[in-house]
């Protein structure tokens, strides 16, 4: 499964019905060639610092992720979206609030979600650069 602009909003609203009770609003979504990010998370607030203004999630279109790991991903991504939209301090860090919303989800839905993963052992897409490196969640 390579990420593109079919893939990922579908992907997300799965994700985001089973996971997260529809609670997040569908963000925009990007790619990005490069081997070193599998995928992340990013958004801006509004100058109040309350509500936020922007909110994308960037998949890498340099593998051919297996269902299960592109769902991973995207849930991964997610627990930074939800920590965002709920204000929780520290949203894209791999802090506490992370992982137990993290380790909750993979006990009760069998999930796998990580902090980091060594993609060399995934399948690159024919525009993929050369070298693969232990990737790292943003």
């Amino acid at each position: 499964m390579v990420a593109d602009y079919n893939t990922m909003p579908e992907i997300f609203r799965e994700c985001n019905r089973k996971y997260f009770n529809s609670e997040l609003p569908t963000p925009k979504f990007g790619l990005i060639n490069k081997t070193s990010i599998l995928a992340r998370f990013e958004y801006f607030k509004e100058n109040n610092g309350e509500k936020i203004k922007h909110k994308k999630i960037i998949f890498s279109d340099c593998f051919d992720f297996d269902k299960d790991i592109f769902i991973n991903l995207m849930v991964h991504e997610m627990i930074h979206y939800y920590l965002a939209w709920n204000n929780i301090k520290n949203p894209t860090k791999h802090n506490n609030e992370f992982m137990d919303i993290a380790n909750k989800l993979n006990k009760e839905y069998g999930l796998n979600v990580t902090k980091k993963v060594d993609a060399s052992s995934f399948k690159k897409t024919e525009n993929a650069p050369k070298s693969i490196f232990k990737c790292l969640f943003g």
